[in-house]
C-alpha cells in the first residue's frame, strides 16, 4: 500500500486549506456519532470538548462551554481540542476554574483541525490540573489517527484509519483512511517529526510518530486554517 501511494502526487495543505471543495465528497454518509476512543481504559466521568461524539452515562458533550456547568458535572478526566483544554488551564490559574474532581486524565486532542500540542503546553496543563496527559491526533471527522500510551514514548499509529509518510523533505504526509468526508491523500501536515518502528514499552509493536511538531506554519493559523475547511461538513 504504502509503495503504491509514492506514485500519488502530494497535496500541499494551503491548496487543501483555500480550496476545500475540491476533495470533499459530496457523497458521503451522514457523519456518525464516535465512541470517545480510549486505549487508556476506563478514565471515569469525561466532560467532552467537542462534538460529534456519542454521550453515555459517563461522558457528557460541552461544545457551548459554561464553566459552571462544567464544574458542577465534577468530571474524573476532560477530553478536547488542545487549544480549548490550555483556556481552561489559563482559567483555572487564574483561579476562574475550580474543578477539584479531577482524578483520571486529560485527553488532548491535536491533529490539523486541532492544531499541535508542544512542550510548554504539556507544562501548562500539568501546573493547573495536575493529572497526566494523553495526546490524541485525530482527524477531520474526529477519527483517532495516533494516540499516546502511558508510557508516554510517542503517538501510536492507528494502521487502520491512517498512513504517515516522512520524505527526505522532513514533512509529515497524511493519507486519511476512515474519512468519508475529505479525499485525503498523500496531504502535508506542515508538521515534522520522526516515524518509529520499534516497539513500544507498553508492548504495543505499532509504529509510533515521536517528537511531532510545527515544521513552518504557526500553529495557531494551522488550526483556524483547518476550521474553515471542516465548515463544509456542517452543512
Amino acid at each position: 500500500m504504502l509503495r503504491s501511494l509514492h506514485t500519488v502526487p502530494r497535496v500541499e495543505l494551503d491548496d487543501f486549506l483555500s480550496n476545500p471543495v475540491e476533495f470533499y465528497n459530496w457523497h458521503h454518509r451522514l457523519r456518525p456519532m464516535r465512541p470517545l476512543d480510549c486505549p487508556l481504559g476506563s478514565i471515569g466521568r469525561t466532560a467532552l470538548l467537542a462534538d460529534g461524539f456519542e454521550e453515555t452515562e459517563c461522558t457528557r458533550t460541552f461544545t457551548c462551554l459554561s464553566l459552571e456547568e462544567l464544574e458542577e458535572y465534577e468530571p474524573d478526566s476532560i477530553a478536547g481540542p488542545v487549544w480549548r483544554l490550555k483556556n481552561l488551564a489559563e482559567l483555572a490559574l487564574a483561579g476562574r476554574l475550580r474543578l477539584d474532581s479531577l482524578r483520571g486524565a486529560l485527553l488532548v486532542f491535536t491533529g490539523l483541525k486541532h492544531g499541535c500540542l508542544k512542550a510548554q503546553d504539556r507544562d501548562l496543563l500539568w501546573r493547573a490540573f495536575q493529572v497526566p496527559v494523553f495526546e490524541q491526533f485525530r482527524g477531520f471527522s474526529q477519527e483517532l489517527l495516533a494516540w499516546e500510551c502511558e508510557a508516554h514514548d510517542g503517538l501510536h499509529i492507528d494502521g487502520e484509519n491512517a498512513i504517515f509518510e516522512l520524505p527526505r523533505d522532513g514533512e509529515l504526509l497524511l493519507t486519511g483512511l476512515a474519512c468519508e468526508e475529505y479525499s485525503l491523500l498523500r496531504v502535508g501536515t506542515e508538521l515534522t517529526g520522526r516515524l518509529c518502528s520499534t516497539p513500544c514499552g507498553c508492548g504495543n509493536p505499532s509504529q509510533r510518530l515521536l517528537e511531532v511538531r510545527p515544521l513552518r506554519m504557526p500553529v495557531l493559523s494551522m488550526a483556524a486554517a483547518a476550521g474553515a475547511a471542516v465548515a463544509y461538513s456542517t452543512r
